[in-house]
């Protein structure tokens, strides 16, 4: 079997706010993440801690990796459906995942 789609999703552990940077109680929110996942046929995951930068900003986060051979884009609708959704809790002005070769970021309407 080839897995030949790689995803990796980012998501934020802090929310830069005028005082700095705060940390963000996902770990519920991101259990709703892996299980709708999960329930969408994408039970194999990593999840990776590293540090990025942003505007000059040096912050922690969470890297999901997903390998799949299925080429459509459930994935990237589900991540970005539940980043939308949770932005009261992470309060971000942005998103980003990677497909592949190519990284997108996506600005949030607030």
């Amino acid at each position: 079997m080839e897995l030949d789609k790689k995803y990796v999703f980012h998501i934020p552990i802090y929310k830069f706010l005028k005082m700095g940077l705060i940390p963000i109680e996902y770990e519920e929110i991101l259990d709703v993440l892996i299980d709708r996942l999960n329930q969408n046929g994408y039970d194999s995951l990593y999840i990776t801690e590293v540090k990025g930068f942003y505007k000059s900003r040096e912050f922690d986060e969470l890297l999901i990796t997903i390998f799949t051979s299925s080429y459509d884009s459930l994935p990237e609708s589900i991540f970005e459906c539940w980043f939308i959704e949770n932005n009261d809790v992470l309060e971000q002005e942005a998103f980003a995942y990677e497909c592949n070769n190519s990284m997108f970021v996506k600005e949030i309407m607030v």
